[in-house]
């Protein structure tokens, strides 16, 4: 198993390159009861192995996903993130997929104001704001801390639209992409109340003063 899926993620990474998208998100997976330790140097193992297979000429950013810590997950912390990434040789080929469920879930506050200032300043201080590639945009289902990865559409679960808000108004996340994982209907029509849910959380500007000279 270890093996078919350290070939799969090499293709990935091979096609993401002939298609000149630039990055790949990757859950970390699990240890399946071997113990945290073992799983993220495993992990760790695994990355250095495709990247040595790739060669320089792959140049695919690899993206770590945060995950919610169901069963026995890896990535359910930054900590766990900042242990694997320390254990990658070709650390400028590794970034981070922030998603806003998995996080919450896994006990991480992104409401009120001060919680959610205590998590990002939390995040950049284990990992880093640099790493942080791509938010996956989701609410979820699941209370604060459950550990269970439920997406929910925003606004509509336990982030609520305050947690959002605090997000698209970071001025430090503005040029990081943003991406719905939102439950889909067949017609896609969620996504664009979800869109409209988010764009109105963004606070306008005042226009600058024109002062007289």
């Amino acid at each position: 198993l270890y093996e078919r899926s350290l070939g799969s993620l090499v293709e990935e990474m091979e096609r993401c390159q002939t298609l000149n998208i630039p990055s790949l998100v990757l859950h970390p997976g699990s240890h399946v009861g071997s113990g945290e330790t073992t799983g993220l140097r495993k992990v760790a193992e695994a990355i250095n192995t495709m990247f040595d297979r790739l060669g320089p000429k792959n140049d695919v950013i690899l993206l770590l996903e945060t995950t919610a810590g169901q069963g026995s997950n890896l990535g359910y912390t930054f900590e766990h993130l900042a242990e694997i990434i320390d254990q990658v040789e070709a650390k400028p080929r590794l970034g981070v997929c922030l998603d806003t469920c998995h996080v919450f879930s896994a006990g991480y506050p992104l409401a009120p104001r001060k919680d959610y200032k205590h998590t990002m300043d939390h995040f950049d201080a284990v990992i880093g704001l640099p790493l942080l590639r791509i938010i996956h945009m989701n609410d979820s289902k699941k209370p604060l801390g459950a550990k269970r990865d439920r997406h929910e559409h925003i606004g509509k679960g336990f982030i609520g639209l305050e947690g959002f808000r605090n997000l698209v108004n970071d001025s430090r996340l503005k040029a990081v992409p943003k991406i719905l994982e939102t439950p889909k209907g067949p017609e896609l029509l969620e996504d664009i109340e979800n869109l409209q849910t988010l764009r109105g959380l963004v606070r306008k500007r005042r226009p600058a003063k024109k002062t007289k000279v």
